[in-house]
């Protein structure tokens, strides 16, 4: 009779809008094609849909726990409460007694070694995890598509609705772009497209006809899907004009107050990034 193959691989379940899980897992298929495996917590409450294989190459069991348990003490899993780890993973089995400070030091030691020596995880570079994350990301969302599961089990207006209560909790707990002040906003918002721009990468990537291509379709898909601008009546759109219309705003180079339209004319007559405003009124 044919031995089956055995693979070992670390990996990182979520909860689409919730929190994750760390783990390591032997299959006799390939860590890919076992998406549907999703974890072993002992959490009733934690419901993951989504999974990102993190490596995949183990030679040994022991090796892939020795990853899972150097993740689990450097995010602190079992104290955090964004992970659904309830205990820590052992060389052997979990570990259900709280960590002590001594556990915490030969632990950091412990991983400190590892990555002196380059293994395990460390053994990979930026590129390679972020390849491994993209690949099972992408690998993961196809298969979350075929089995219906996560934002994947959604109608558009279910979408809708959950990414509305998300971003009003993110502001109520000041989390994400809610934690930052405008001008930080601005800042690294500029950041960001000057990377890209470097790089080629999104919007950078394209041509001119593709970007125009691409605005005709997400215009038309919007129309049809009858959301932004293309929810509102013809009162509401004149209403918001006339709102905008009103506003008040001053350029943080000179001072210079206008509405909207005015201070962007004025800021490029002058050559003036015109996200250097500030809304005054």
């Amino acid at each position: 009779m044919e031995t089956l193959k055995e693979y070992y691989y670390t990996y990182y379940s979520y909860e689409e809008w919730g929190r994750g899980y760390f783990g390591s897992r032997k299959c006799y298929c390939l860590p890919e094609e076992d998406m549907n495996y999703l974890g072993s917590s002992k959490d009733k409450t934690f419901r993951p849909t989504q999974k990102i294989i993190l490596k995949s190459d183990y030679a040994t069991r022991e090796e892939a726990i020795a990853d899972e348990i150097i993740l689990q003490r450097y995010y602190k899993v079992v104290e955090n409460s964004h992970f659904a780890n309830k205990a820590y993973q052992t060389s052997t089995k979990f570990s259900y007694i709280p960590s002590t400070e001594e556990a915490s030091r030969n632990g950091k030691k412990g991983s400190e070694k590892i990555k002196e020596n380059g293994l395990g995880i460390f053994a990979l570079t930026q590129e390679q995890l972020s390849e491994n994350g993209k690949l099972g990301g992408e690998k993961g969302g196809k298969k979350s598509k075929e089995l219906g599961l996560g934002i994947h089990g959604q109608t558009i207006e279910e979408l809708l609705k959950n990414c509305s209560k998300g971003g009003q909790k993110a502001k109520e707990l000041g989390l994400g772009v809610h934690g930052r002040t405008k001008e930080q906003i601005i800042k690294d918002s500029k950041k960001g497209a000057q990377k890209a721009k470097e790089l080629g990468v999104g919007f950078f990537a394209m041509s001119k006809e593709q970007r125009i291509k691409n605005g005709i379709k997400s215009g038309n898909k919007t129309y049809n899907l009858k959301i932004g601008l293309f929810s509102l009546t013809k009162e509401q759109l004149q209403e918001n004009g006339k709102k905008t219309s009103s506003q008040k705003w001053k350029c943080l180079e000179t001072g210079y107050i206008s509405s909207p339209a005015g201070l962007s004319n004025y800021q490029r007559a002058r050559k003036i990034d015109t996200s250097q405003r500030i809304r005054v009124e």
